[in-house]
């Protein structure tokens, strides 16, 4: 792939009123795409920086100089350019995915100028596109590609075949204008909305996530006071780099803090004290914290002599899988983990998104015999399946062309005596399931290029927010790697069925958010004024969803001198608050005679939606998007 336009600067920059400087979002775009995105752009220039790059990318050195330029917090791109742009950057891409209205849209404009209408998409089919078209009357063949060298060899195949109609992304609407064709983008700027906002908030969430990170770094790498983090029995120790060098610790595991203050901790909150370790004498202060509902203690040392300096030695700092709960149903929950944790068996994991299935993966990491080796996770929707078996199998020099010279470790690999969590399995391409099977089967796996296969031993967790056993029967998913998942199952609850842990979370978070933006207000008092709308909100997007409302909520506070006015000011920070829709109200009741007016007409005339549609004074596909809603089965 090359790229076939010449760079677009689109630097649409605006003056906010908040402190924080705005989000970089980077686009990789085409034609109509970027034409698109640039119109939807203009309402969302109070939140984040964007640059619009119209090009179809063919290599990680042409994205590079981009990366180093912009140094955007998320990238914004479709189809194959955004299955590429996953594959070489480690930063969060966001892909624009095609909406059922908008296939239904596009298809509709199609119909009026032909009767057999060619599509041409990425990765799979619309499942909705065959009822539509027996809506409209009209013929539709679906096509399929995974790389835009592929998309543009499907176009030349099919305009061989003269065509009627086609719809396409803006590389295969291009391709047509060229040959005078009918073309449609399936693309809508609904779409393009939806899509930035996602990046704006991934962005966001990317931004904080490299501020803590460079806090954190700081912290272990480069503060000179040795310092100790402790549970609260003082078993489990984590030490920064300071004090691995000043201490001379090598091993942490095996210590613990009373080892070395002599100590337990609980006999020195909030206190001085002094110790002999290593051969040296120190004076310590102890301090209790509490992180996430859990008591731990930060342990600082100051030497009485000047220590010598040592060889640093690096370790790896895991993720804390914290969870904060008070409801029966994730009591139960957690039983699960910790029993299921201390098996070999694998685990199936289920719950919408947001819920926390990563953590509890990383849960039963952390509490079983595999806490030894590294948690690696795979989003198995991002992986393209032309890449999968080099990303999870690893690669030999020379394997294919393009291979990364001296070859590459797989994600198995690098999960070795660990745990292996793949999110999203219900995402995995059928080709990529049969390839998985067999490495679920023989705990064994054969690198590309490689001639002998490989043992390894790891713990596999599996999540979903589809359920499987439903995609087994529609013969999405094998049945017989559905089966080899679900050794165990761990069902977590969404957040619309927790009340008690709405509150814990709520109260934990707001803590923890004002002492992160230094908020001198009581939080308390701001959960008091949030109380009603947390427990009346269905909470779609759950624990996330959350967490980025209270985070709004406190950088207001922050910026305020009187936090009283939060009741007054809340509808503007939290519009989702004010589109809860009341039980009774006049659009509920439109709405309810709109649906009657439909299912009577559907059953006098016999189900005929062609004639449901004229009778009622509405297309077809409008008919369509109703019954949907409805949820109405012939």
């Amino acid at each position: 792939m090359n790229v076939h336009s010449s760079e677009v600067s689109m630097d649409l920059l605006s003056q906010s009123e908040h402190t924080r400087p705005l989000i970089r979002v980077l686009i990789f775009g085409h034609k109509d795409f970027s034409q698109l995105m640039s119109r939807a752009i203009r309402y969302y220039t109070n939140q984040a920086q964007f640059h619009l790059h119209d090009a179809i990318v063919g290599s990680a050195s042409e994205v590079k100089p981009l990366i180093d330029k912009y140094a955007p917090h998320v990238i914004v791109s479709a189809g194959a350019n955004a299955a590429y742009l996953r594959s070489v950057l480690s930063l969060p891409v966001v892909s624009l995915e095609i909406s059922d209205d908008d296939w239904a849209d596009a298809l509709e404009r199609a119909a009026k100028v032909a009767q057999k209408v060619d599509t041409i998409s990425f990765d799979h089919k619309s499942r909705i596109l065959p009822l539509l078209a027996k809506e409209l009357g009209v013929d539709v063949e679906q096509h399929v590609y995974h790389t835009s060298d592929q998309a543009r060899e499907k176009f030349h195949i099919i305009r061989r075949q003269q065509p009627e109609a086609i719809i396409g992304a803006s590389l295969v609407c291009g391709l047509a204008n060229q040959f005078d064709l009918p073309s449609f983008l399936v693309y809508s700027e609904a779409s393009c909305r939806r899509t930035l906002e996602q990046a704006i908030e991934e962005g966001l969430q990317n931004a904080k996530q490299g501020e803590a990170n460079a806090l954190t770094h700081w912290l272990l790498n480069k503060s000179k006071t040795p310092i100790i983090l402790s549970d609260s029995q003082g078993a489990s120790c984590t030490l920064n780099k300071a004090a691995k060098q000043a201490l001379g610790i090598q091993s942490p595991l095996s210590l613990s803090l009373q080892d070395i203050i002599g100590l337990a901790p609980q006999h020195c909150i909030d206190g001085d004290g002094e110790c002999q370790f290593g051969g040296k004498e120190w004076w310590f202060h102890c301090d209790q914290v509490d992180l996430l509902g859990s008591k731990h203690f930060v342990v600082q040392f100051h030497a009485k002599q000047v220590a010598s300096k040592t060889s640093p030695i690096i370790t790896d700092q895991q993720k804390e899988a914290n969870l904060v709960y008070s409801s029966p149903s994730m009591h139960e929950v957690i039983a699960q983990i910790d029993a299921f944790s201390a098996s070999p068996g694998n685990v199936l994991v289920y719950g919408e998104s947001g819920t926390g299935k990563e953590v509890v993966a990383r849960r039963i990491h952390q509490h079983g015999p595999y806490a030894k080796g590294q948690f690696v996770a795979v989003n198995c929707g991002a992986i393209p399946a032309d890449l999968f078996e080099g990303e999870l199998f690893g690669y030999h020099e020379g394997a294919y062309t393009g291979s990364k010279r001296g070859g590459r470790k797989g994600l198995i690999e690098s999960a070795r005596d660990g745990v292996l969590f793949l999110d999203e399995i219900s995402e995995l391409h059928p080709l990529q399931q049969t390839k998985l099977l067999r490495f679920i089967q023989e705990r064994r796996y054969r690198p590309l290029g490689a001639n002998a296969e490989i043992d390894i031993e790891l713990k596999l967790v599996a999540a979903s927010n589809r359920p499987l056993e439903d995609l087994v029967a529609s013969g999405e998913f094998r049945s017989d790697l559905f089966y080899r998942l679900n050794v165990f199952k761990i069902n977590v609850p969404a957040l619309r069925y927790r009340p008690d842990d709405i509150e814990s979370i709520a109260i934990t978070k707001l803590t923890s958010l004002c002492q992160s933006y230094d908020v001198q207000s009581n939080p308390e008092d701001a959960f008091e004024t949030l109380h009603p709308f947390l427990l009346d909100y269905p909470w779609p997007g759950n624990i996330r969803e959350l967490e980025n409302i209270l985070e709004r909520v406190v950088a207001w506070l922050k910026t305020t001198s009187n936090p009283q006015r939060l009741s007054e000011v809340l509808r503007h920070i939290v519009p989702e608050f004010t589109q809860i829709t009341p039980a009774h109200d006049s659009t509920g009741t439109i709405q309810t005679q709109e649906s009657q007016l439909i299912i009577q007409a559907m059953q006098q005339l016999n189900g005929d939606r062609r004639k449901v549609a004229a009778h009622l004074g509405i297309s077809p596909t409008t008919l369509w998007r109703r019954l949907k809603k409805l949820n109405y089965k012939d």
